[in-house]
């Protein structure tokens, strides 16, 4: 559970979080905050989310101190996540929906990766177990795809003979 004691005293927004919009200000447009205490919208999914994961808040912090000094830019950075297990690493792009339609690329002893299409034909999420060189490149590439808003052929992302870095990004 996130520790929202201070924000509450405060007077901000919480619900699962300190409640932020697009520019990472709460809902006192002067009190900006980052990290697994706050939940936001994320453009690419609609949904109002809370990460606990370094990655986001370290990314979070720079887009919330920025617009500190007013830009407003708009943090949309694709949801990352790993994990590794003995001589395994799991790492996970994006956010998975269960109403997306799964498709599966066997990368044999080096392991396997899931892509997970919307219904618009655009990949929001993938996950990918094997050996650590092969699919932190993969899921790096599934990143940029995701963020692009891309819509790759289904055939393409489950067959291993075709490079994932030959798709345009």
């Amino acid at each position: 559970m996130p520790n929202v004691e201070l924000a509450q005293a405060v007077g901000l927004a919480v619900d699962n979080g300190i409640i932020l919009g697009h520019t990472l200000a709460s809902s006192d447009p002067d009190i900006f905050a980052a990290g697994d205490c706050c939940s936001f919208t994320h453009p690419l999914y609609g949904d109002r989310i809370r990460l606990e994961a370094w990655r986001n808040a370290q990314r979070q912090h720079a887009v919330a101190a920025a617009n500190m000094l007013g830009p407003n830019c708009t943090y949309d950075e694709v949801p990352w996540f790993w994990s590794d297990q003995y001589d395994q690493t799991l790492q996970i792009g994006g956010l998975y929906r269960k109403e997306h339609v799964e498709m599966r690329r066997n990368l044999g002893a080096k392991g396997q990766l899931f892509f997970y299409l919307a219904g618009d034909g655009c990949l929001t999420a993938a996950c990918g177990l094997g050996s650590l060189g092969t699919i932190a490149k993969e899921i790096r590439i599934a990143e940029k795809m995701i963020s692009s808003r891309l819509a790759p052929e289904a055939e393409v992302l489950q067959d291993p003979a075709i490079d994932i870095k030959s798709l345009p990004i």
